[in-house]
């Protein structure tokens, strides 16, 4: 039998640069669910006091505009959140499957964006909910956690992009995910007048915006554009390019007795490659259409499709 040297470590590694947007979500869900309960047990257990509870409630989103404008960043922060278990548990596996699916029929860079589009639409449906029913009255500091809403919107494109795209499920066998994204959503509906009527809403948030995003890509236009654009801010920032030097051709006279008789052309060496440059901006095309591509690009790729 044959045992494998490779570390944990290095194993979670591959998968957080191989596996896909997806599992780099679970990853960063994990990791902040461990960092919030190691904050609640030195805070609260080893100290003397709720100082855990009170830092852990500033990342958490609730329906009060006033309270969420002096912690906007709870705005993103509340999809990452999850207190027990199960719900960490429940939301990862449903990420994993869904993520596959959209990897596999749109591509990977589409999944943050959805993950982030249907968080925050989620937490916009939940905060106009509450501000316009008085039955949720005197409830508008309700805090709301956990990625359901970004993972909805992950079930619902999967399910918009391809609705007879089967899963083989334990007792049931194989299901079209149309049926499955159809009963998490009536589930949610039914659910509203329950304890967590804010995560349900939520989810129906999350589960609109999973709609919305594939119908305008299926007519052209790519909600997801402004990350692509961030993703090569940050990209530039961490690998800056070096300047191309210029190709400069000097002819040198070749020596009397010589068999060739001619000039012979010689070249100074270019510190970045034009195959390199080329494949950049097909990488770029292929993420983010022609468009995204600035000015220079533009005339690069052209000057090289002139070229024999």
């Amino acid at each position: 039998m044959m045992y494998s040297n490779v570390s944990i470590w290095e194993e979670l590694k591959h998968k957080y640069t191989y596996g896909g947007s997806h599992v780099r979500l679970i990853m960063i869900n994990v990791m902040v669910f461990l960092a919030i309960h190691l904050i609640l047990l030195t805070g609260n257990f080893l100290i003397n006091g709720n100082y855990g509870t009170l830092i852990v409630n500033q990342f958490k989103a609730v329906a009060d505009a006033g309270t969420m404008l002096t912690k906007p960043w709870s705005a993103f922060t509340y999809m990452f959140i999850h207190e027990r278990v199960l719900h960490l548990l429940f939301n990862m596996l449903v990420m994993y499957w869904f993520g596959n699916v959209i990897k596999d029929l749109i591509g990977n860079p589409k999944i943050v964006p959805l993950y982030i589009y249907g968080g925050l639409a989620g937490l916009l449906l939940f905060m106009t909910a509450y501000n316009i029913f008085p039955v949720f009255a005197g409830q508008l500091n309700t805090p709301i956690i956990g990625a359901s809403a970004g993972v909805m919107a992950i079930v619902i494109a999967a399910a918009t992009l391809a609705p007879d795209y089967e899963f083989r499920l334990l007792l049931f066998g194989r299901v079209k995910i149309k049926w499955i994204a159809l009963f998490y959503i009536i589930i949610d509906i039914l659910q509203i007048n329950s304890t967590n009527s804010g995560g349900h809403i939520a989810h129906l948030g999350g589960a609109l915006i999973g709609f919305i995003y594939i119908r305008l890509l299926q007519r052209g236009t790519d909600m997801a554009k402004p990350f692509y654009y961030i993703e090569d801010f940050f990209e530039r920032v961490r690998k800056p390019r070096r300047r191309i030097k210029v190709v400069h051709k000097k002819e040198e006279k070749v020596k009397a007795g010589s068999n060739q008789g001619k000039k012979q052309a010689t070249y100074t060496e270019s510190s970045i490659s034009k195959q390199e440059q080329l494949d950049t901006i097909l990488d770029k095309i292929n993420r983010s259409g022609y468009d995204s591509l600035s000015a220079d690009e533009k005339a690069f790729l052209f000057k090289v499709s002139q070229e024999d």
